[in-house]
């Protein structure tokens, strides 16, 4: 499912229930996830390939190959089971941009920054909760800057799939 066709009032109705729609799947299922798959569809054609298995002394090169297939089969499941169990924290607070004058963090819970870089290019952060998140200009044009905000995250905190405004 494209963003395009999706309607925002629908994804916003899902958060809110603390479900992750379907659309935002890709967010979990990110480039680092395929290539740990792709990662483990080599390791297994390395299995079968590895010279002298069949003689019995092929065991050596196969326990690294084990080993990290079974670290990336664990990171894989860990984020299917994010899909599976479809769950998102949220956070929400009162939103100030740090850019249109200095902030008080004891009154705002939510801190937008935007840093811009040497060519002119903004890039934008937000800090919530002790956190401190990366955010794409997306992501920072949902911001109500002086409203009540809430912000979605996959369980493991570590990315933002949508922000409400209240």
């Amino acid at each position: 499912m494209s963003d395009k066709n999706v309607d925002q009032a629908e994804v916003n109705r899902f958060n809110r229930e603390g479900r992750l729609h379907p659309s935002q799947w890709r967010k979990v299922l990110e480039f680092n996830f395929w290539f740990a798959v792709v990662l483990l569809v080599a390791g297994v054609y390395a299995l079968v390939r590895i010279p002298g298995y069949q003689e019995g002394y092929g065991y050596m090169f196969a326990v690294p190959v084990i080993v990290i297939m079974l670290l990336l089969l664990a990171f894989c499941v860990r984020r299917l089971l994010f899909l599976r169990k479809g769950t998102i924290t949220t956070f929400t607070g009162f939103t100030h941009d740090a850019a249109l004058s200095r902030p008080l963090p004891k009154n705002y819970p939510i801190l937008l920054y935007t840093i811009k870089s040497q060519g002119g290019n903004p890039m934008h952060t937000v800090a919530f909760n002790g956190l401190r998140r990366s955010i794409d200009h997306d992501v920072h044009a949902k911001f109500h800057p002086e409203h009540e905000n809430t912000i979605c995250l996959t369980p493991n905190g570590k990315v933002i799939v949508n922000v409400i405004p209240s």
